[in-house]
């Protein structure tokens, strides 16, 4: 439990106190520092949103705020969740049980969308994200009604790169609403550069967000890279997720997806590409030399069944240098970032019988760094260093799974507690979930719209549709 202090002796030798608005005291810090660091009683002194002490307990300056005494919690960067679709909450959990009809639940989260529909679900998003000790998170632009997203997002506090629906090959079904012409798909990239600017404080900010998997057109992909570059903002787009897409790619331009993206252009480090299951070895050469940034979502492709493990190559591209970070996706799972951390160190074990392919520590690189640089935010956030911005996640150290406490807590965050002993998250200084409790709004209130619009989710779709076990009323 983390609990206020009250001060208390500090170390004699330093003239002038240290400006401070919240110091964090004996706590097991997780630094994530180019040394990686881990203090063993540490204390990290933040002021006007950003770390500007952090050591070992025994070496802290005088400061000038109250202080916590974390009794041994751990402490660790705030983690990034590099690929969330925020506005398909409010229908997850109703979902087909094998690979068809699941166009039928994306109709229903998507068609005739309010914008409170869109707030709501990303103020859903934005608290299972929060509290599960996520503080950042990109989407590839999945809004309908965009100034919603940030609304939702803005409610709870975090960190987030949100952006319109870009679609401008023809569609049918779910994406038929959000499907425009190139050139409307070029003035909402602009609009919503224009509306959320890549700016330090700015805590919700826009990149260049595409569909991509061929959604997009040649001409809006190379307008799209020529706006990233001309901006100064990072590029993001799914890429590669099926066999499909591969197939269709060598069909229209005799090259696979990776190849095509590379004549284009648009491969280079200010371009993240989403999923990347469907590649060769000729393609993951592209990526490592271009120093192009991957984003692995372990639980959309275990899933959907789509082979980022079976076949994915992540832990030789992380061992080749490549930044590769993680993502929860949107309705196949949970925005619980250590459940995708735990899945990218389990399950290439497991599959390939070998031991191991990625450790607790990779993985936790995926989730604090290599976010950071596919986000292009690197020199912000990601470590606990001095100048880098606060945002920092707190453990329990009164939950079962807090138990036991060694001096290095990696494997026990990776392998045992996940998300279950997140107790306070931190974002620019400010505290934003405390002792498992948002500070910012009522949750109680997010909790009724939920369950009313649940209820109209499930009338559309039929309560009995996917259900295998009958449902007694």
């Amino acid at each position: 439990m983390v609990e206020p202090g009250e001060g208390g002796p500090q170390p004699s030798g330093t003239a002038r106190p240290l400006p401070a608005d919240l110091v964090l005291r004996h706590g097991r810090v997780i630094t994530m520092d180019p040394q990686r660091r881990i203090l063993t009683d540490g204390t990290v002194v933040v002021h006007g949103g950003r770390i500007s002490w952090v050591g070992p307990d025994r070496l802290r300056p005088p400061t000038t705020a109250a202080e916590r005494d974390l009794r041994g919690a751990v402490v660790h960067p705030g983690l990034i969740d590099a690929h969330v679709h925020t506005g398909t909450e409010t229908v997850r959990g109703l979902s087909p049980k094998g690979a068809g009809d699941w166009d039928t639940v994306e109709e229903v989260a998507f068609r005739g969308k309010t914008p409170l529909d869109e707030e709501l679900a990303a103020t859903l998003s934005a608290m299972d994200m929060v509290s599960s000790g996520t503080t950042l998170f990109a989407d590839t632009g999945g809004s309908v009604h965009l100034a919603a997203t940030a609304r939702g997002i803005a409610r709870v506090g975090m960190r987030g790169i949100p952006g319109h629906f870009i679609v401008d090959v023809p569609q049918d079904g779910a994406l038929a609403e959000v499907t425009a012409d190139t050139e409307t798909c070029l003035a909402r990239l602009r609009d919503q550069l224009d509306r959320y600017p890549w700016q330090p404080t700015a805590r919700i900010r826009a990149a260049v967000t595409l569909v991509g998997m061929g959604l997009n057109s040649d001409a809006l992909l190379r307008a799209a890279g020529q706006l990233a570059d001309d901006r100064g903002v990072p590029l993001i787009m799914h890429q590669s997720w099926s066999r499909a897409e591969v197939d269709a790619s060598l069909a229209a331009h005799g090259v696979r997806p990776v190849a095509h993206l590379h004549d284009l252009g648009l491969l280079g480090p200010r371009t993240t590409l989403v999923h990347m299951i469907q590649t060769d070895d000729s393609e993951r050469d592209l990526v490592r030399r271009s120093g192009t940034n991957l984003v692995h979502c372990p639980s959309a492709s275990l899933r959907r069944a789509k082979g980022a493990l079976r076949e994915g190559q992540f832990p030789e591209l992380v061992a080749a240098g490549v930044t590769v970070a993680l993502g929860s996706d949107g309705l196949s799972g949970p925005r619980d970032l250590p459940r995708q951390a735990y899945l990218a160190a389990m399950v290439f074990r497991e599959l390939r019988d070998e031991l191991p392919t990625l450790t607790a520590e990779q993985v936790l690189e995926m989730s604090t760094l290599h976010g950071a640089r596919a986000l292009g935010m690197s020199d912000e956030v990601g470590s606990i260093e001095v100048g880098k911005r606060a945002d920092l996640v707190i453990h329990s150290t009164h939950h079962p799974q807090s138990l036991p406490a060694f001096d290095d807590p990696v494997d026990w965050l990776i392998f045992y507690a996940g998300a279950r002993t997140v107790d306070t998250v931190v974002v620019d200084g400010e505290i934003l979930y405390d002792r498992g409790r948002f500070t910012r709004f009522d949750a109680d209130e997010i909790r009724a719209a939920v369950a009313d619009q649940a209820r109209r989710h499930e009338g559309a779709i039929g309560p009995d549709r996917y259900a295998h076990w009958p449902l007694i009323r």
